[in-house]
């Protein structure tokens, strides 16, 4: 029968590793049988892994959330068919191509569409 070709600590350490995390269970005698190694260099490598891991720099803590503006308003990217809906919305409304209008036109499309997934009733849509 012929060996496998001999690979190196870090190789063998990180498969002991990843043959550990896919199966807790697994005892050192039966990776060492795997691997074609005894159980006391797999023991070393747990070891070792175990230290590495002690060491390692923490994950840094997310940073926190940017804070919502303090003022009432909505950003909305107008790509082609928010345009479309708006001009249509301004259009039926009479209403100038104004920043103000657009604002007015947007919410009430909101809370249509709001009001559309809540069964047409809008006592649970905040005012948007």
């Amino acid at each position: 029968m012929s060996q496998p070709p001999a690979m190196t600590v870090a190789t063998r350490r990180a498969l002991v590793r990843q043959m550990i995390e896919q199966d807790p269970s697994l005892s050192t005698r039966k990776i060492a049988a795997q691997r074609g190694v005894g159980k006391d260099r797999i023991r070393g490598d747990l070891q070792a892994s175990r230290q590495k891991d002690a060491t390692a720099a923490p994950e840094p803590a997310p940073s926190a959330p940017e804070p919502a503006p303090d003022d009432d308003r909505l950003v909305l990217v107008l790509d082609e068919l928010l345009r479309q809906a708006l001009a249509i919305l301004r259009t039926t409304r009479r209403q100038p191509d104004t920043p103000a209008a657009n604002s007015v036109a947007a919410r009430a499309a909101i809370r249509a569409r709001c009001a559309a997934r809540h069964g047409g009733s809008l006592s649970r849509v905040r005012n948007v």
